[in-house]
């Protein structure tokens, strides 16, 4: 999900190589990571909910007790579990393209379900029909929003509410700029998260797919001479080709919230790049695995991997600018950004387009280039990590199943297995909230004042270092989805374990 050698790569061959991983990773541990799977307090127990008939799970979506659908990342298959029981017939089979990070990757059900018997799925469409995992056989715009009816046994196409770019064809010349491509293709930096709010809004959140347009804080593209461009595909305004690294408002017909943080502003710009500007809720991301909303206060959380340098967790305000590509982590480490990034780890941002040696030098020339469109304002991140620990699916716990010191806790998983980089893979993560939910607290470790946990260099990456009082779990593998089941208890999806596992109380 994110780079993890010290050696330069290929993008595209990276791409393929962090799929194969996964894919064997998988293979090899078919029911747990290379160490025990385990919760770190004794008032905790882990069990395995199910590792049978499901392959590469990437969601579990609850209908009701005992009964769930688990979304597979690479069949494109939704599966129906009731009581433990993997039902026979898949009630969904889409065509996906699976390779790197693409593929069926998560599911929401309408507000008013089942009343309104609305599924919502975000997916990346194959280009052949067919489920494959070549990386070129995907539309320009495969990753898609679809809404579905629910009949009680099958999921039925109802329509499409938006279409997002999926083909990363950088390792095509840009006229009028020879020498800047990219060596190959990559199929990651999809997002794929989606959530409904307390709201009754979708929320989607849309990685930066690799592209260096406005939305990445490069209000003239990534080229220092014209053509002012993106790619062959155009922007760098955020038209349909370049609405990435945002996250998105919805209605659950697709159209734009009047109340949307830049609704006016997309109504000044107009065209197809203002209609898009309507819909985003913030933007200057880089790529995430987790949204999820404070049960008590409402608020948006977000968890966002790194490129080498500064993980981040993220309060989403409205309007919010995150500052990528001019920084990750908070502003006041704007140099440890760039020494990480020109120094370590192949001294790359994934596009060649844009290189770390461009990283301004002070916070206040950061802040001087950021893309800032009316009304947006810019938000450090409430915690980060110095080095990549790989943030994944996110969940609060809402009651007190798990012990009334829970209640109201944000856990987080990993994007990477113990098995695949040592360390603190397959690691889950606690967090308790300050009193007025506005914050993480971080008062148990006096080293996360700065709210900063920083861990020490590996080649690998996720170093555990000043992340002791956060791990609350190891051995769970990839986590790209933890939902709170209707008993209360914690359901956490491995997809290199082909595993889903109950956290619950001990008896």
């Amino acid at each position: 999900m994110t780079r993890l050698t010290n050696r330069p790569v290929a993008p595209g061959i990276r791409a393929l190589v962090v799929a194969l991983a996964v894919c064997l990773a998988a293979a090899a541990s078919a029911t747990a990571d290379s160490i025990p799977t385990a919760v770190l307090d004794p008032n905790l127990q882990v069990t395995t909910e199910l590792n049978a008939g499901i392959n590469q799970p990437i969601g579990i979506v609850f209908l009701g007790p005992s009964d769930y659908f688990v979304l597979e990342k690479a069949s494109g298959q939704v599966k129906r579990v009731i009581s433990g029981v993997v039902q026979p017939t898949p009630v969904l089979d889409l065509a996906v393209n699976s390779v790197s990070e693409r593929g069926l990757l998560s599911m929401a059900l309408h507000p008013n379900f089942p009343t309104t018997p609305n599924v919502y799925i975000y997916w990346t469409e194959s280009s052949t029909g067919a489920d494959t995992n070549v990386i070129s056989s995907v539309p320009l715009l495969g990753n898609r929003v679809d809404r579905f009816i629910w009949d009680g046994s099958t999921l039925t196409f109802d329509g499409n509410l938006i279409r997002l770019r999926s083909r990363q064809t950088d390792n095509v010349p840009v006229p009028g700029h020879p020498g800047t491509n990219n060596p190959s293709e990559n199929g990651n930096h999809n997002g794929g998260v989606i959530k409904f709010g307390p709201d009754g809004k979708l929320y989607i959140f849309m990685g930066d797919q690799g592209r260096r347009g406005q939305l990445q804080n490069l209000a003239n593209g990534p080229f220092l001479t014209p053509p002012f461009v993106d790619d062959t595909f155009g922007g760098p305004a955020p038209d349909d080709a370049h609405l990435s690294g945002v996250i998105l408002r919805l209605n659950t017909d697709g159209t734009a919230p009047a109340d949307n943080p830049f609704f006016a502003a997309g109504a000044a710009v107009g065209g197809e790049a203002g209609s898009n500007i309507q819909k985003v809720y913030s933007y200057g991301h880089r790529n995430s695995f987790g949204l999820a909303f404070d049960p008590y206060s409402g608020n948006l959380w977000e968890t966002e991997n790194a490129d080498d340098a500064f993980s981040e967790l993220n309060r989403i305000i409205p309007g919010m600018n995150g500052g990528w590509v001019q920084l990750a982590g908070p502003l006041s480490r704007l140099s440890q950004f760039k020494s990480i990034e020109t120094t370590q780890f192949g001294s790359a941002l994934q596009q060649v387009r844009y290189p770390p040696t461009r990283i301004a030098y002070s916070p206040t020339l950061a802040l001087a280039r950021m893309f800032m469109l009316a009304g947006a304002v810019y938000q450090d991140p409430d915690f980060s990590w110095k080095y990549e620990i790989g943030p994944a699916g996110a969940a609060f716990v809402h009651g007190t199943a798990l012990g009334p010191e829970y209640d109201g806790t944000l856990w987080i998983g990993s994007a990477r297995s113990f098995q695949q980089v040592g360390a603190n893979g397959g690691s889950l993560y606690r967090f308790h909230m300050t009193a007025d939910r506005m914050h993480v607290d971080v008062s148990a470790d006096p080293r996360l004042a700065d709210r900063v946990a920083d861990n020490l260099f590996r080649a690998q990456k996720f170093d555990g270092t000043e992340s002791e009082t956060l791990k609350i779990g190891e051995g769970f593998g990839i986590t790209p989805n933890i939902e709170q089941g209707p008993d209360g208890n914690l359901y956490v999806v491995s997809l290199t374990d082909n595993a889903i596992y109950k956290i619950s109380r001990k008896p």
